[in-house]
Formats: C-alpha cells, sequence, structure tokens
C-alpha cells in the first residue's frame, strides 16, 4: 500500500510543479514573444552591417577605375590596351566570352562565383573617336572572388572599365545565415581603336 505523502514531501512537489510552471511560462510568454525576436533583429542588423561593409569596399574601387579610362583614352601607343578591332558586334561577342572566362577563373574562390546572365549592350559612339563596347553581366558572386574579378579586370589587358557596378543580398539569405553569394549587376566596358581617318582628341 502506497504511504501518505508528508507535509515536506507535499511542499517539495508542490515547488518543483511551480517551478516547472514558471519555467514554462518564461518560454511561453517572454523568450518567444521579446527575447527570441530581438537575438534574431541582432542577427540581422550584424549581417546587413557586414554586407554594408562589402559594398563600400566595392564601391571605393570606381575612383580609380575612372582615372584608369582617362589615362588609357590619353594613351595612344598602348595598342593592347584597346579591344581587337572589328565589327562592334562580333568584338562584344568576344568580350561577352573573355568575361565568362575571367569569371571561370575566380569560381573555385570562397562561396564561389557563377555568370547568370550577359548581354551586349548598344552604345553611342558619335561623339568619341573611340568606339565603345559594353557588356552587362549577372553574376552571382561572393565578396572573395568578385574583388578578384574586378582586380583582374583593372590590371590584364585589355583594359576594360566597370562603368556600372551593383550589389545586392540575396532575398532567400537575407534573414539568416551569413551572407554567402550576392547578385551583382556590372556594366563592362572596352575601347575599340579609332576608325581610320579619326583622330584621337585624347579625352
Amino acid at each position: 500500500m502506497r504511504r501518505s505523502l508528508t507535509r515536506t514531501e507535499r511542499r517539495a512537489c508542490a515547488l518543483l510543479i511551480l517551478g516547472a510552471l514558471a519555467v514554462s511560462a518564461y518560454w511561453l510568454l517572454i523568450a518567444s514573444w521579446f527575447t527570441g525576436p530581438l537575438a534574431s533583429i541582432n542577427e540581422q542588423i550584424s549581417q546587413l552591417r557586414e554586407v554594408q561593409h562589402d559594398n563600400a569596399q566595392l564601391l571605393a574601387r570606381r575612383g580609380s577605375l575612372e582615372r584608369r579610362l582617362d589615362a588609357v583614352r590619353m594613351d595612344s601607343s598602348g595598342a593592347d590596351s584597346l579591344l581587337p578591332t572589328g565589327d562592334p558586334s562580333a568584338v562584344a561577342a568576344d568580350l561577352m566570352q573573355h568575361l565568362a572566362d575571367q569569371v571561370s577563373d575566380v569560381a573555385n574562390l570562397g562561396a564561389g562565383c557563377s555568370v547568370q546572365q550577359r548581354m551586349p549592350m548598344l552604345s553611342d559612339a558619335s561623339a568619341e573617336p573611340y568606339v565603345p563596347v559594353k557588356v552587362s553581366l549577372t553574376l552571382e558572386c561572393a565578396t572573395q572572388p568578385l574583388v578578384s574579378l574586378l582586380h583582374a579586370l583593372e590590371t590584364q589587358r585589355p583594359m576594360l572599365f566597370v562603368e556600372h557596378l551593383s550589389v545586392q543580398r540575396r532575398p532567400e539569405v537575407a534573414s539568416h545565415g551569413p551572407a554567402g553569394r550576392l547578385t551583382v549587376h556590372v556594366l563592362v566596358r572596352g575601347y575599340l581603336p579609332p576608325a581610320p581617318g579619326v583622330k584621337s582628341t585624347g579625352a
């Protein structure tokens, strides 16, 4: 026959039940409504600051790229700085392949990089002695390979220039986890040599 609990034992059981109820109430009423969301918000703020820092580093390169554009326009002796002579459409197709090869060279760095879309862009060359050839790329790229890609464009020949750069965090990883790959829209420009009889103005 089961013996009855003593007064002390009943009091201990009551305290244990009250403690369990208090812990349950804390998790249901406080942690789930306040602590959890606040921790998630702090994590998102930290991730956004990381992305902002990476984007600021990339955009800081714009000034140096613009200075290189002015230099190559003035460098009439640097024939290898320009794209090969030919029909602009055919040169644009070759340039798209060249850029795809450059992306492949950095594809295994960090979280990787890949071309999602590429297309030539029409240019108005009526006021320029050098005919511009432009290609638009959409990439999914992590920060490390993206920086390496921009460095390659800056230092290798033919000389290419980033006319526009847009970096966005991918929506599916915006609220959790590391930044991973970014969606990058970049407009790259190169120049054909002047047509015969056209004199460069150096600007």
